[in-house]
């Protein structure tokens, strides 16, 4: 997972980073979008897309008119892409870091996406009992591994029948390990893609 590009004395998954803000524009190019993007240190990747959410776009597939959730949207690449591949999707952005949270808001207005929520906090409090019928994320494995296994948990107990977990997950920080516990929760399971040194792990509960 790629970490910013400057050293700070926090983690991007802290509420209120104490990094000096040092704004720039990013320009994403995924699935035939060009999407530009302001980002700021102190958040995840700030100096461009990292390798295993580009791969989570890459692969991810949402059906027209779904609720899709974010989880840990940083300052909102991969929720953007959703909300601009799937303009019927309801696409919320879940996000702890606050100065990542406002990038997210400024940068879906700048795309001018109507279908973008972005809510402040930590997940699962922040959503309190919404039911989605997608969840994606890039889990920030630096907050340890509870942390992705509690995306895994929320998704079993919050997504909608026929509903589907994405994650991207690096192979050696435990992606079959992760797989084996979406497979004791979930209907079913599977490896969507192998590349760069990530696993895209997808799960779906029974319809």
């Amino acid at each position: 997972m790629r970490e910013p590009d400057d050293a700070a004395p926090d983690h991007y998954f802290s509420s209120r980073p104490q990094s000096a803000s040092r704004p720039r524009e990013i320009t994403v190019e995924v699935r035939g979008l060009t999407l530009r993007l302001q980002t700021d240190r102190g958040v995840f990747s700030h100096g461009g897309l990292d390798a295993g959410t580009r791969l989570l776009a890459e692969k991810m597939e949402l059906r027209p008119g779904a609720d899709v959730l974010d989880w840990g949207a940083g300052y909102g690449p991969l929720g953007l892409v959703a909300a601009s591949l799937c303009p019927t999707c309801r696409v919320t952005l879940v996000e702890l870091n606050e100065r990542a949270a406002q990038l997210a808001e400024a940068n879906a207005r700048a795309l001018r996406l109507a279908n973008v929520e972005v809510v402040t906090g930590a997940a699962p409090e922040a959503l309190g009992e919404r039911a989605f019928d997608a969840i994606i994320s890039n889990p920030p494995l630096r907050a340890g591994r509870a942390a992705v296994s509690a995306v895994i948990e929320y998704a079993a107990d919050h997504l909608r029948p026929g509903g589907e977990l994405w994650l991207v997950i690096p192979t050696n920080k435990g992606a079959k390990t992760f797989l084996r516990q979406m497979a004791e929760l979930f209907a079913r399971t599977d490896t969507r893609a192998i590349s760069g040194g990530y696993r895209i792990l997808w799960a779906a509960r029974e319809a």
